[in-house]
């Protein structure tokens, strides 16, 4: 557990050393746990990186001003790096100048070329001289000894430290992650997932009306917060940036604004994996967004790479959103785009004005945003069918059938930004195939993992495999924890990704019990070591199957789950369907309507007793046994009635005759 503080000090040793003591020493009374360099710097280590990890790690800080601080390189690198992560910065008045008596009293053996010398070096100067620009546009609090009471400016001080507590730590604890993926190259298992990420998302909107804020995100929050976003949303984001490389500087602050609204941002300076194809990259990224933001100026008039962007996005029936940044002629402006609305960003003259253009820009992303979410998500799946020959286990089941269904309804009678030809298609032919009563894996990761989760739901797609994959299953708004049941209830196979992650997240969890009390064919493949002490007991009953063999051969590791998913299949097919015959039955009071009949009441009758006389695993489940008796119950308690039926109408024929 990483430790935090709630304050870091930074002080110029020879003015304010004992008054810093006495601060941390009343402060740590109060119940403030206080970063301080006599304290909290190690003998034999460097000690700016320990400096520096203590500001990262400390909610606040606290700089007190004296002639020795504010003329100090080291607390100005202080400063610099608080500023830097937007840390909230209280400044304390201890010392406005040094005056020869004060200077006597701290040398009583100095002399007057020794006092001569310091006034040089001008540490004797007042406060005020070369203070920090951002420490001089801050409220102090005075702590000045001759002048204010030492017990009501530490109150003052200790209100501050205690107003937007929750706001202030979220923002350090956000800083310390985002540094932490910072540091280990951007590695998807460092952003943050769950509820952890929801909170993040949370906070990174909240805004202060009637105060001011403590401290503001910085860009790196901004950044970490929206890259798991996307992270979550399978890399799909809701912008795409197409600009040239000479409106790069505008490029970045657009896309800085647009992180600190949460707003998930695709550039091709941060979205194209090493290794990765450009153009490939640059084509899922335009699939992959709601909308294209498109930089209009001289040079992306006149930039190949732009204009395919361009002709890629009108192809998909992409929202384009243009913004002039440099001015043009209008006969030079593309005719797709003339009667689009354009946002001016040539008029700016100064920061107020590129902030009423960015409300602009925040008001078009937001009107009729689901439905640009939504077009997205279907297109993307339709490149995918397309792509891999229109491979049946991609098509829409479900809930996500219905819900195309309803978009493509409205979609069809939009006259911008309407369907695709290959979206109709996909749609319709989703439509055309009979619903299934299972898929063949249900995939449970945590989402740390998702890289290695997004790679398995792919490859076993093309093998055929039906899954599901909660990234491509869920539709935005639907009951999260209502679609993962109905998904675990469809499955034939339980396929978990064991990580330390996944082994601990109550998440996880939770899907591993609920598939468990369905009598579930677990297989376990292990992506990251874990402590197996640390296992649910029903992971822990399976063998895993380690993708970190055959020195992390992902191929020869996935022809092995093949071979496990393919085993026994018309057995697990038919325990998924009778276990969403039962579970329909029983949640449907158990009306008779829905028992079993004639030869489907024989199959279910003979897998049953397959089952037990076998001892097959998965067995039966309680639910399953119950629904096959009654149905059994049923059957016999029929062919009784129409035996006593039979018997009357025969007495009733003796009577007459």
């Amino acid at each position: 557990m990483t430790q935090l503080f709630d304050a870091f000090i930074s002080y110029g040793r020879p003015d304010s050393l004992e008054f810093a003591t006495k601060l941390q020493a009343d402060l740590n009374q109060q119940g403030f746990k206080i970063w301080f360099d006599f304290n909290d710097i190690p003998k034999g280590v460097d000690f700016q990186n320990q400096i520096n990890d203590g500001i990262e790690k400390s909610s606040h800080f606290l700089f007190i001003i004296s002639p020795h601080s504010v003329h100090s390189d080291y607390c100005r690198k202080e400063i610099n790096l608080a500023v830097k992560h937007h840390k909230r910065i209280i400044p304390l008045m201890h010392v406005e100048k040094i005056n020869r008596e004060t200077w006597r009293s701290r040398n009583p053996n100095g002399t007057d070329d020794e006092w001569e010398a310091y006034k040089a070096q001008g540490k004797h100067k007042s406060s005020q001289e070369k203070m920090h620009e951002i420490i001089g546009k801050i409220n102090w609090v005075l702590f000045q000894e001759d002048k204010y009471d030492y017990q009501k400016s530490l109150a003052e001080l200790i209100g501050l430290l205690r107003s937007q507590t929750d706001y202030v730590k979220k923002h350090t604890e956000f800083l310390v992650k985002a540094l932490e993926w910072e540091r280990n190259q951007k590695q998807t298992r460092y952003l943050l997932t769950g509820e952890e990420k929801k909170q993040a998302e949370i906070w990174l909107k909240k805004r202060f009306k009637d105060e001011q804020a403590p401290c503001v995100p910085s860009d790196l929050h901004c950044e970490y917060i929206t890259e798991s976003i996307k992270n979550g949303n399978n890399l799909m984001t809701q912008v795409f940036l197409s600009y040239a490389d000479e409106d790069r500087a505008t490029m970045e602050k657009i896309r800085n604004s647009l992180r600190r609204e949460s707003i998930t941002v695709w550039t091709n300076r941060t979205d194209i994996k090493t290794g990765e194809v450009f153009q490939a990259a640059i084509n899922r990224g335009i699939e992959e967004a709601d909308n294209v933001v498109y930089l209009l100026s001289p040079d992306s008039i006149n930039s190949t790479f732009c204009q395919q962007e361009l002709d890629l996005a009108l192809l998909h029936n992409k929202r384009i959103i243009p913004i002039l940044v440099r001015k043009i002629e209008e006969k030079q402006v593309r005719s797709e785009l003339r009667n689009l609305q354009h946002i001016d960003l040539t008029d700016n003259l100064n920061e107020v004005d590129y902030l009423s253009d960015e409300s602009q820009l925040l008001k078009i992303l937001d009107e009729d945003a689901p439905y640009y979410n939504k077009h997205k998500i279907l297109l993307t799946k339709a490149l995918k069918w397309q792509g891999q020959e229109k491979n049946p286990s991609i098509l829409l089941r479900g809930y996500n059938r219905s819900s195309a269904k309803t978009w493509l309804d409205v979609a069809q009678k939009r006259t911008q930004y309407p369907p695709t030809d290959l979206q109709s298609e996909f749609i319709t032919e989703s439509l055309r195939q009979p619903p299934l009563e299972s898929l063949d894996v249900f995939i449970s990761y945590s989402r740390a993992d998702s890289d290695f989760a997004r790679k398995l739901n792919d490859k076993l797609q093309e093998q055929g495999k039906t899954t599901w994959f909660d990234q491509e299953s869920i539709a935005s708004g639907s009951d999260f924890q209502q679609e993962i049941n109905r998904g675990i209830k469809a499955c034939d196979n339980f396929l978990f990704i064991l990580s330390p992650r996944s082994v601990n997240s109550p998440y996880c969890k939770d899907e591993v019990e609920y598939a468990a009390s369905l009598n579930k064919r677990f297989v376990t493949l292990l992506h990251r070591e874990v402590d197996t002490g640390k296992l649910h007991p029903e992971l822990a009953k399976v063998q895993w199957i380690d993708f970190n063999a055959n020195q992390k051969d992902f191929n020869a590791n996935f022809n092995q789950l093949v071979r496990t998913l393919d085993t026994d299949r018309e057995y697990l097919r038919s325990h998924s369907k009778w276990s969403h015959r039962a579970l329909e039955w029983k949640e449907k009071d158990k009306s008779n309507d829905l028992l079993l009949r004639g030869n489907e009441f024989v199959i279910a009758q003979n897998w049953l007793e397959e089952t037990e006389q076998q001892n097959k695993k998965p067995s039966a489940t309680v639910f399953q046994k119950d629904f096959i008796q009654a149905s059994k119950n049923a059957i016999e308690a029929l062919e009784k009635e129409e035996k006593h039926r039979r018997e009357r109408m025969l007495l009733l024929q003796e009577e007459k005759t």
